[in-house]
């Protein structure tokens, strides 16, 4: 897989939407398409969903031999962050295959190891590529956010409180996340008063 500049950035997205700043999504991404072709002959690429509210976006990878109608199967799963904060948002993995069935065997695989019912994973309903959001347009809005937050927190706040302050923000400016990140920003950016000179 050839990881282009686009997509770098759009991974860069990703690590940040996941709250995992140390994280390399990109070496991630590069292993699971390398085992997922060593190991399914027909696998095609896979789409990484990430549906949170501030900066929903996707981000689509095909085998370089691939086209969108090559697609006869899949396999969509999600990955929930753990810490059972509202902010966390789950992150939904589509894998596509050339071959019908394809997923069969690892859908089961992937139930068992992680626990949860077979019925919660959805095989062969996805065989048109997930459409890519704007990544340009919400990578701006989810830096202008952390900026936010990291201010915040270097205000004296835990990462929570500064969520919930953001949404504070929100709720009295009839705003999204990303205009109360400006609003906190742009606050930021004017320079106090003088004190006074005593005489």
């Amino acid at each position: 897989m050839t990881i282009n500049e686009t997509l770098a950035t759009a991974l860069a997205a990703l690590t940040q939407a996941l709250d995992q700043p140390g994280a390399d999504i990109a070496a991630g991404l590069d292993q699971l398409t390398a085992d997922a072709v060593a190991a399914i002959p027909s696998y095609r690429g896979l789409s990484i969903v990430v549906s949170q509210p501030d900066t929903p976006f996707t981000i689509t990878v095909l085998t370089t031999s691939s086209r969108p109608d090559d697609i006869r199967s899949s396999l969509h799963f999600t990955f929930r962050a753990d810490g059972g904060v509202d902010r966390h948002s789950p992150v939904d993995i589509i894998l596509y295959g050339g071959s019908p069935g394809t997923f069969v065997d690892l859908a089961a695989d992937i139930a068992w190891l992680t626990g949860q019912p077979l019925s919660a994973l959805t095989l062969d309903q996805h065989l048109t590529v997930a459409a890519a959001a704007d990544v340009a347009t919400q990578l701006g809005a989810a830096s202008e956010i952390n900026q936010a937050i990291g201010v915040l927190i270097g205000r004296g706040l835990t990462s929570r409180e500064a969520h919930l302050h953001l949404d504070e923000i929100v709720s009295a400016n009839a705003t999204d996340r990303q205009g109360a990140a400006r609003i906190v920003l742009t606050a930021l950016a004017i320079p106090p008063d003088p004190p006074d000179i005593v005489r």
